[in-house]
């Protein structure tokens, strides 16, 4: 019987520690989102986007300091995609542009216990961007003209014979590598296990970098205008809490 109790004491302490989230958690996120390109210097106007028309997935780093406070960064790869045209061109003229960055967020976050399982969770912190790839298509009844990091294409329905294709990389001329700017969420919290979490958040990213060289070089030069990406979505996760500390048999505690 005394077995049975102390056993009984041992795992109420274990699953106690487990959900106090003073711990390390590495996890693994998805985030579905809403992308924009801020520009107010141009006038266009939007096609019919992707619902969603960004989508990311990446590895979360989260170390508490207490029992409210603690920071989340990590690394994340997102795609994401823009429909638009200028009011100036054919109408029938639609631009699809397509851009994969790496993102490395770093947030302070706030707790806020509603239940023994369930938290309340507040982020906010700053964000940085590399740019990958991008790919800008302009179509309209007569030709396709394609723009993107490895290579240049024009095609021409009604005259083939003047396509022509380049090979090499247009991003230098058109877009900013590195980019700064904002990031943050509120959401929930909550233990599966013992040992797992799960999180579900609303997130927004603000990009003050100028995100273009030339903004749409393509169309128009105009070097005081500037260009900012936007993301509103939904960011998904599961983590898993593990701990540095462990107790030796004489009860001190001791680090790995």
């Amino acid at each position: 019987m005394k077995k049975l109790v102390t056993a009984f004491f041992l795992c109420f302490l274990s699953i106690s520690n487990a959900q106090d989230l003073n711990d390390w958690q590495v996890g693994f996120n998805v985030n579905p989102f809403i992308f924009t390109r801020l520009n107010p210097n141009f006038s266009y106007e939007r096609g019919k986007q992707d619902f969603p028309n960004g989508f990311g997935f990446g590895l979360t780093i989260e170390k508490n300091w207490n029992e409210h406070w603690g920071i989340k960064t990590g690394f994340e790869s997102t795609k994401q995609n823009e429909k638009y045209f200028f009011n100036w061109l054919n109408p029938n003229t639609i631009i699809t542009s397509t851009f994969e960055y790496y993102k490395i967020p770093i947030t302070i976050q706030y707790f806020y216990p509603l239940s023994e399982k369930l938290f309340l969770t507040f982020n906010q912190g700053i964000q940085y961007s590399n740019l990958q790839y991008f790919k800008t298509i302009i179509k309209d009844d007569v030709q396709m003209i394609t723009f993107s990091s490895n290579y240049g294409e024009s095609i021409f329905f009604e005259h083939p014979e003047e396509n022509n294709y380049v090979s090499g990389n247009f991003q230098d001329n058109a877009h900013i590598r590195d980019l700064f700017g904002i990031i943050g969420s509120i959401g929930l919290k909550g233990f599966i296990t013992d040992k797992i979490t799960y999180s579900t958040n609303l997130r927004y990213e603000y990009d003050f970098s100028d995100a273009d060289k030339v903004a749409y070089y393509y169309f128009e030069k105009n070097g005081n205008s500037k260009t900012n990406n936007f993301r509103l979505g939904l960011e998904l996760g599961l983590q898993y809490h593990f701990s540095l500390d462990f107790v030796r048999f004489d009860n001190r505690p001791h680090k790995m």
